[in-house]
């Protein structure tokens, strides 16, 4: 397969990318810097809300396109899709679970998602990437002349992400044990309550595949596929820092205190799976997908793999999520 990936140097667009070279694939990437983000990929320069005339030319097998474009109409997913028809097989574009409620929390049905055209955004930014994630969706079955393929996404995890939401529980659970940051550590709710996560490389592999199968069709593609409760991801990530169960103290706070103590933290900056306003995420099935061969390794080795890489990161850059240690000692007095 030759495939056109539009990005690539980010999050789920790098694993793809690196997925389909491990595969045997080939592989252009457009972007704006012109540098290539893994060796051995072909890069054309190009951005999406401005020049694009190096797509102009050139055939391939499948493009995939993680592009959130807000703006009224799509603009930027309608030239791509009208410029590659005809000259690319299937177009792959990541979705993602609030296309099911772009107004609010709902329950998801895979063959019954929420539609609301002629619906603006407001001031809230998730529902802004809701309605430009399902308004893609809409337009690429009516402009794109060929099979159009959608995985919706759920909260993603691994090395490489940007949000850092899931960063911060081996990072924190490391420095605990290290000594470094005073404990005890808080974490949210209940610890039997079943949360759901997948690691972003689970799904830029399957991804590759079924755009390599020439693959159609919409797909829930959110993990572990398995029951797991957050107490068994915080022990995951207590293993994956060297430790063992135990090891830490861990103080469970009741959620409407910790929703009240954050009620001036945005979503985006709260660690997971602190008091948030999605869709209920066990109730995502993502069945027809797992039978498609879509699989996720187990979380202890997402973790020690996300800590390898967010030591350096931190360091770096900061974590873009997460509390600080006042902040996660103002909440325990709180939840205690």
């Amino acid at each position: 397969m030759h495939l056109l990936v539009l990005g690539g140097g980010g999050f789920l667009g790098h694993h793809a990318v690196t997925a389909a070279l491990g595969r045997g694939h080939e592989v252009t990437v457009l972007n704006r810097s012109g540098d290539t983000p893994v060796e051995n990929a072909v890069v054309l320069t190009g951005d999406r809300n401005g020049d694009l005339s190096a797509l102009g030319s050139g055939t391939w097998d499948a493009v995939l396109d993680t592009f959130t474009d807000p703006r009224p109409g799509r603009p930027a997913i309608r030239r791509t899709a009208e410029l590659l028809s005809g000259r690319v097989g299937t177009y792959g574009y990541v979705s993602g679970m609030s296309v099911y409620a772009p107004a609010g929390p709902a329950v998801p049905d895979e063959s019954a998602p929420v539609r609301t055209a002629g619906t603006e955004p407001g001031d809230d930014p998730l529902q802004e990437r809701s309605l430009a994630k399902l308004g893609a969706e809409d337009l690429l079955d009516d402009v794109f002349d060929g099979p159009v393929f959608v995985p919706r996404v759920g909260i993603m995890v691994g090395p490489r992400d940007p949000s850092d939401r899931f960063s911060y529980w081996p990072l924190r659970l490391a420095r605990a044990l290290a000594g470094t940051r005073e404990g005890p550590v808080l974490a949210p709710g209940d610890p039997a309550r079943p949360v759901q996560h997948s690691d972003a490389r689970d799904v830029a592999d399957w991804a590759v595949a079924m755009l390599a199968e020439g693959a159609s069709g919409t797909f829930n593609a959110v993990g572990p596929g398995r029951r797991e409760t957050l107490g068994e991801v915080l022990d995951a990530c207590l293993v994956a820092a060297g430790g063992s169960p135990g090891d830490v103290e861990v103080v469970w706070g009741d959620e409407d205190r910790l929703r009240e103590g954050l009620a001036g933290v945005p979503e985006e900056r709260r660690p997971l799976w602190f008091p948030e306003d999605q869709i209920p995420q066990d109730a995502v099935d993502s069945s027809a997908a797992l039978a498609a061969g879509l699989s996720f390794r187990p979380v202890v080795e997402t973790a020690r793999d996300t800590l390898q890489w967010a030591w350096d990161h931190a360091l770096d850059e900061g974590l873009a999520a997460g509390l600080t240690a006042e902040q996660e000692r103002d909440l325990l007095r709180l939840a205690r």
